[in-house]
Formats: C-alpha cells, structure tokens, sequence
C-alpha cells in the first residue's frame, strides 16, 4: 500500500506541477498565442504530426503508449513521448521548446530570440525546462548535466533534485547538479 502512496503522489505532484507551469505560462502568453501553430499525438496509437506555418512549427510523436503535445507561436515545439511518458513543449517569439521523455513527465518552454529550451528524460520522472531571449536550458537525467545559460533560463529535474536557474547576473546550479 505505501508503494501505491508513493507511486500515486509523486504523480499528483508531477501533474501539479506541470499544470502550474501551462497556467502560468497561459497568463504570460500574449493573445495571439491562441491561434498557434500546435501539433497533438495523444496515447492510443503511434503518431508522428509536424506542421508549419510561416515561422512558427511544431512536431508531436508518440510510439502510442505516450502523449506528445506541442505548440509554436512564431517559434518552435516539439515533443517527443514513449513508453507513456506525457510531454509537452512550445516555442514563443522566436523560441524554441523541445522535450523528449521516456516513461516520464516533461515541459519545455522557449520564449524570445535565441532562446532554447531543451529537456530529455530516459527514465521516469518529471522535469522542467524554461528560458527567455538569448538564453539556453537543458535537463538530463542522472548521467546528463543540468546546463542554464544566457539571461533567463531555469530547469529542474525532480526526480533526481538537479536544477539551476539564470538570471541576468544570478546563477544558482543545485548541488546535486554535475
């Protein structure tokens, strides 16, 4: 029974968590974002949906056991989902948000000019990864560095407590972080 505790509110955590980020995310995402460029691949079969219009692009692939959501709104997304991984990404004003999981939960979200936000997740668990203009953001998991660069950039990978967080001159890298 604890195991099913355990198992059921890391998940409740990693919704929330995720659900946070898209509500926020939705209150900082001008208007326009609502007529976007999206691409969907819900679980149920294998799916593999790429579409662009003018600058803004999005990709969603799935092997059928996961869900793959993205958005590009003048920018790119592209996510990638197996193993019943869920993962979203979107790429606004010029951005780019990629994210590719396997078993695993996982937002990535690219705002402004040069901006990439780029998270990869082979193992269960859920992770963030967000950047502004002229910056770049990457999550691993266990082996894979955590890298935040640029003015705006953060990203956390909850299951293994690795993250850091840019900020014009603030830097902070977990120490759990390589």
């Amino acid at each position: 029974m604890t195991v099913s505790r355990t198992w059921m509110s890391g998940r409740l955590v990693g919704a929330g968590v995720i659900g946070a980020a898209v509500v926020g995310a939705g209150l900082l995402v001008p208007g326009s974002a609502l007529a976007a460029t999206t691409c969907a691949a819900p679980p149920g079969g294998p799916a593999e949906v790429t579409r662009v219009d003018g600058p803004a692009a999005c990709g969603a692939t799935t092997d059928g056991t996961g869900g793959a959501w993205s958005l590009g709104e003048s920018g790119v997304g592209f996510a990638e989902a197996g193993a019943g991984a869920t993962v979203g990404a979107a790429g606004f004003a010029g951005g780019v948000g990629a994210g590719e999981s396997r078993g695993g939960r996982l937002l990535a979200v690219g705002y402004g000019v040069e901006s990439l936000a780029l998270g990869l997740l082979d193992e269960p668990g859920t992770a963030l990864v967000v950047t502004g203009p002229r910056s770049q953001a990457f999550v691993g998991d266990a082996d894979d560095p955590v890298l935040c660069e640029g003015e705006l950039a953060a990203t956390i990978n909850f299951a293994t407590g690795s993250g850091c967080v840019v900020a014009g001159a603030f830097r902070y890298v977990t120490p759990t972080a390589p």
